[in-house]
């Protein structure tokens, strides 16, 4: 049996290897076939230094905030991880996020800092869903705030409903966490007592629920909301310094724009690296303020490699030094 299951899952992954080097290919092939390219690669020589120094000094600070948000959100009673290690798991977990499949990402780094730290790996799981509750709420705010700006398409004007129910939900899980989270503990430890088979998933689903204690911690909450703010701030002025870099005329509309698009479109990546999925996702997004195709792919192609400085100069190391 045991093989068996070793096997399906080995299948699995395989599988979804394979479907995702396949759009990485059929994206890439369009992108030769309906961008120019070689309109892209001029615009990419005639980069400002300045502007793209700007934006990796932009990225790396919006990564040392969401490292200390993240570090706040682990449960209030036990100690938070090291500053430089929360800093060093998210790097690894962004760098495994891009090459592997399904958020693979973040649930390594939650498993390495909870098996670090000595304590569950599952309440280091719940913070990552606090954490992405409270980027939800925060896309659909910025979605909302842009909504003016631009003409959208009318597939994004169809699915604007579904995006700000989205945000609604989270925001609504929110409040349902700070007022029965305790109750809600409090009942799967009764139903552990109740069904003893229920006992071991209940256990899990109580640690993950531990995660979630942060967000109504009065001392803490106030420095996670914070942080929060000063690493979309940073993603933000990253991509407006990323567009000036380029010459494309660069707001803070747009930049907000390029940003809930592309990240939103990431937030669940079917490619490797996101290859040409990236890159569709930024023509798209700058598309809609009237940027040509072969600019945004220039746009794209340096937003992507600028994305992936960070987790690659400082995620490759730790993970070695993590499976030393």
């Amino acid at each position: 049996m045991s093989e068996s299951r070793r096997g399906g899952k080995g299948a699995h992954k395989w599988w979804g290897w394979i479907i995702g080097v396949g759009i990485a290919g059929f994206a890439l092939y369009m992108l030769t076939h309906t961008v120019d390219w070689r309109a892209a690669l001029q615009y990419l020589r005639q980069v400002q230094l300045v502007w793209l120094v700007l934006a990796l000094l932009s990225l790396l600070g919006n990564n040392i905030a969401r490292a200390l948000r993240w570090r706040l959100l682990f449960p209030p009673e036990q100690s938070s991880p090291p500053r430089g290690e929360a800093f060093g798991a998210l790097m690894a977990g962004q760098l495994l996020n891009l090459t592997l499949p399904l958020r693979s990402g973040d649930i390594s780094r939650a498993y390495f800092l909870g098996r670090h730290r000595g304590h569950s790996s599952a309440a280091a799981i719940g913070t990552i869903g606090a954490e992405k509750l409270l980027d939800l709420i925060i896309m659909g705010l910025l979605f909302t705030l842009i909504l003016p700006h631009f003409i959208l398409p009318s597939w994004m004007v169809a699915n604007q409903a579904s995006i700000w129910m989205i945000s609604m939900a989270a925001l609504l899980i929110w409040v349902g966490l700070i007022v029965g989270l305790p109750n809600l503990q409090a009942w799967l430890g009764k139903s552990a007592k109740r069904w003893p088979a229920l006992a071991w998933p209940t256990h899990i689903a109580q640690k993950i629920l531990d995660g979630f204690h942060a967000l109504r911690h009065r001392q803490r909450l106030p420095w996670i909301l914070l942080w929060t703010i000063l690493a979309w701030s940073g993603s933000i002025f990253a991509t407006y310094a990323l567009l000036a870099s380029l010459a494309i005329p660069a707001s803070l509309p747009l930049a907000i724009l390029a940003n809930v698009i592309v990240q939103g479109g990431l937030s669940v990546p079917v490619a490797p690296v996101g290859l040409g999925v990236f890159e569709w996702l930024a023509i798209l997004a700058l598309s809609i303020a009237g940027v040509p195709s072969d600019q945004g792919l220039a746009y794209g192609m340096l937003t992507h490699a600028a994305v992936l400085v960070y987790p690659i100069i400082i995620g490759v190391p730790w993970l070695i030094s993590r499976f030393r």
